[in-house]
């Protein structure tokens, strides 16, 4: 823990690293699985798992993923941009509250609401974004201009799916068509150039799933594959649902403590 804690908090004192490597532990360390001191055990059984299938394909039982097949993609829709950009927004808003009532309070100034809770700092977090098309966790272009030369034009770029890869680098595997894209990835509407393949276009009937609507239904097909739920059945814990924009809060906060320091 000290380790983690002179890494995270590097120059504090003993006291502080420790609270502040317990805090990162808890939040931002496989946040989907929870973000409490009871679900360490849950981290420590999904980091084994982890290292289990790192022996196994070092002992060759196992065969490599393949990080192009699109059964291990994940499409950020505008639902889930949003949602992130949304959620660190308002987290800043309410760091900035609550820095307005302690002001207010060691100056022991009457609170007043418009003075309290600013309305420019939700409003800039989030039209800025949105006009410059600089998201939150270091994404580039995520907002662009519709469009419209023609209708075709703007279908196209509605259906538009960009990969965050570099333009500069080859990876000549994620420009190449891949089997997985059959009926889902249109294998000519693709531009010239550097985006030769990073940049893609949706198939003319492809649907994309954002819920799953059946969900004992999943649970039941699960436990008929035999898959064994260690937590939190095992462990008497309630199920959490988190998204990436822990993460990004992470990033956040990290950029504030180098800001800081």
């Amino acid at each position: 823990m000290e380790k983690v804690g002179n890494r995270v908090a590097a120059g504090q004192t003993g006291e502080y690293q420790i609270k502040r490597a317990n805090y990162v532990i808890d939040r931002y360390l496989l946040p989907h699985l929870g973000n409490d001191q009871t679900h360490r055990i849950v981290k420590a059984q999904y980091l084994g798992r982890m290292a289990e299938a790192c022996f196994e394909l070092a002992l060759g039982r196992r065969r490599p993923d393949d990080k192009d097949h699109y059964s291990n993609k994940r499409l950020k829709l505008s639902g889930n941009l949003m949602e992130d950009l949304f959620r660190v927004s308002f987290n800043r808003l309410a760091r900035d509250v609550k820095y307005q009532l302690e002001r207010a309070n060691m100056r022991n100034r009457d609170l007043n609401v418009i003075t309290v809770v600013r309305a420019d700092v939700l409003t800039e977090r989030l039209g800025h974004p949105l006009a410059t098309g600089n998201w939150v966790g270091g994404r580039a272009g995520v907002s662009q201009l519709l469009d419209r030369i023609d209708y075709m034009a703007s279908l196209s770029h509605l259906r538009r799916v960009i990969s965050p890869l570099s333009r500069a680098q080859p990876h000549f595997e994620a420009r190449d068509l891949h089997p997985t894209q059959w009926g889902r990835i249109c294998p000519s509407a693709t531009p010239e150039g550097p985006n030769c393949g990073l940049v893609k276009n949706f198939a003319q009937m492809v649907e994309v799933s954002t819920d799953v609507f059946d969900v004992n239904g999943l649970k039941q097909t699960l436990y008929n594959l035999n898959v064994v739920h260690v937590a939190p059945h095992t462990m008497n814990l309630e199920e959490t649902y988190d998204t990436y924009a822990t993460e990004l809060e992470a990033m956040e906060e990290e950029v504030e403590y180098n800001e800081g320091a």
